[in-house]
């Protein structure tokens, strides 16, 4: 018996531990649509919407790499060849930010190119506290553009 109330305090103190560690962490509030862009060389552009729903301001971060898949594993490598405007942005609580994504490259796309808008949501110092998680949130959004 008194083996089984040791096993019951320590699963006890392991939850309210864990439930201490939840409450602590500060969940993110970066929100982004749409989900994807299907784009062509007819239309060779498109745009996202970011938003902050939380009660801070948040550093954004936007940046594209080319997309494609080597052995079953997505590979992202740095390109020119589309941009987002503006790359970075400053959100304030409750606010919205248009994000453009424009195809640069002058060549023709032969069959489809496939990128991903990585939208990063950066730390902020002001937010860095001792016993606290604080939780950022990467969205990687697939844009595709074919002929």
């Amino acid at each position: 018996m008194l083996r089984n109330a040791r096993g019951v305090r320590t699963l006890g103190l392991a939850v309210l531990a864990l439930v201490g560690f939840l409450s602590s962490a500060e969940a993110s509030s970066l929100r982004v649509a749409p989900i994807g862009l299907k784009l062509s060389a007819q239309e060779p552009s498109g745009t996202i919407r970011t938003w902050n729903d939380g009660n801070a301001p948040m550093q954004v971060q936007i940046r594209v790499f080319r997309w494609t898949v080597e052995n079953g594993e997505d590979v992202l490598t740095p390109t020119r060849d589309v941009v987002a405007s503006p790359p970075m942005a400053t959100l304030l609580p409750g606010a919205e930010n248009l994000v453009r994504v424009v195809r640069v490259s002058g060549g023709p796309i032969k069959d489809k190119e496939a990128y991903r808008l990585i939208v990063d949501e950066l730390p902020n110092p002001a937010n860095q506290r001792a016993g606290t998680v604080n939780v950022l949130v990467r969205h990687a959004i697939p844009v595709v553009f074919s002929k």
